[in-house]
């Protein structure tokens, strides 16, 4: 696959992958209509941010190259057990934090997540052999791994934060609202990518969505709506940072062995500012023991396994498939939530997330008919011929 640039991580502006057709690619990638002077070629998927219909939870190990007709039983069970954790994740990060009068120990439940996520992710490829164990290469040690290490740790602190200020379907109603960030990012600081016209088209209701459950959500204030959205920011970087990586590191390393690199340096990171800021709360809690360590236990395990599922779908999955199912999760999510602390919907609440979960959808969708026009543009004469002859 040939390069832009190289994907050390040195600049965002990095990140195409796709560039100039070389003999090879002509050779694989043409089709020739004998009937016709015009030819396609049958391109490789873009790499762009807006070429594919996947979210940041994608990663930069293996893509998968499934479709929706291939889902088996057992993608099906993988399915179902991370809609349930990811409710359960969410869910329980807010019930564990409403234990605490004053401040909310926000840095020490991420800190927890990140150990599980060590512990049992290791277990998982140690013990199970889930994947062949795979230590970090020495050119993964550079900005670009550690810029992503950063926003992912800090998008999920701020999460959590966000769960200690408001109420836990609005938090969801926020986060779907992660394509907004991830246009404006990119306008800032990807000149060289265009975003579609359709893409910003399919933010409006996301847009009118966010605004109108910020409205009317009896939880609101402004902390929690701007940890929030600066989660968003976080993990749309996120996605970008991956992406500069995938080029290089995503060849040897798959996704559950990154994984666990990324949470271990993370929790090494969060470690010293938990003890700092918050006087370590969280090994206090687990010394004493009693409901509040339990729950701390029980969100770190259903954090692992939902982002541990996130990866085993996209394995089995395509891409598209892979965000349709996301869309569903984000639904499942907020109902959970609305169900388990009773929280009270109005009318303009309701229609607020269902146009931030439409809005959402529609992004998607947006992204996918960008990807298949790119794919299927046509060939210019002249190229065709130079790729002729390197045939």
């Amino acid at each position: 696959m040939a390069s832009n640039g190289k994907a050390n991580g040195t600049g965002l502006r990095r990140i195409s992958e796709a560039g100039p057709m070389s003999a090879e690619d002509a050779k694989e990638g043409l089709d020739l209509d004998k009937d016709s002077s015009v030819q396609t070629r049958m391109v490789r998927p873009p790499s762009g941010m807006f070429s594919g219909a996947g979210d940041s939870g994608v990663w930069p190990g293996q893509q998968s190259h499934g479709a929706m007709a291939f889902i088996t039983p057992l993608t099906m069970g993988f399915i179902l057990v991370w809609y349930v954790t990811g409710a359960l994740t969410n869910s329980t990060s807010k019930q564990t934090l409403q234990q605490f009068k004053g401040a909310k120990p926000f840095l020490s439940l991420t800190l927890m997540q990140h150990a599980m996520a060590v512990i049992g992710g290791t277990i998982a490829i140690r013990v199970f052999k889930i994947r062949p164990y795979k230590s970090l290469p020495a050119e993964a040690h550079s900005w670009g791994f550690y810029r992503l290490i950063l926003v992912y740790s800090v998008g999920f602190c701020l999460t959590n934060g966000s769960f200690g200020a408001v109420n836990a379907s609005f938090v969801d109603t926020i986060k779907a609202g992660e394509p907004i960030a991830t246009v404006v990012l990119t306008v800032l600081c990807l000149r060289e990518e265009s975003v579609p016209a359709l893409v910003f088209l399919s933010l409006l209701p996301i847009v009118g969505g966010v605004a109108i459950s910020s409205m009317s959500d009896t939880s609101f204030n402004m902390l929690g709506f701007g940890m929030a959205m600066g989660s968003n920011i976080c993990f749309s970087a996120r996605s970008i940072c991956a992406k500069l990586l995938r080029s290089s590191l995503g060849k040897q390393m798959d996704n559950a062995n990154l994984f666990v690199h990324v949470n271990l340096y993370g929790m090494l990171l969060l470690l010293p500012l938990t003890l700092y800021f918050e006087g370590g709360t969280l090994f206090a809690v687990l010394a004493a023991g009693g409901k509040p360590a339990k729950l701390f236990v029980m969100n770190g395990i259903f954090y692992y396994l939902n982002n541990q599922m996130n990866f085993l779908v996209l394995e089995k999955v395509d891409a598209v498939t892979h965000g349709l199912i996301n869309c569903g999760r984000r639904v499942a999510n907020i109902l959970f939530a609305i169900l388990w602390f009773g929280t009270a919907i109005t009318v303009h609440n309701g229609i607020g997330i269902s146009l931030s979960l439409t809005g959402a959808f529609l992004y998607m969708q947006a992204k996918q008919y960008c990807a298949r026009q790119k794919a299927n543009r046509v060939i210019p004469p002249a190229k065709y011929g130079a790729a002729a002859k390197a045939r």
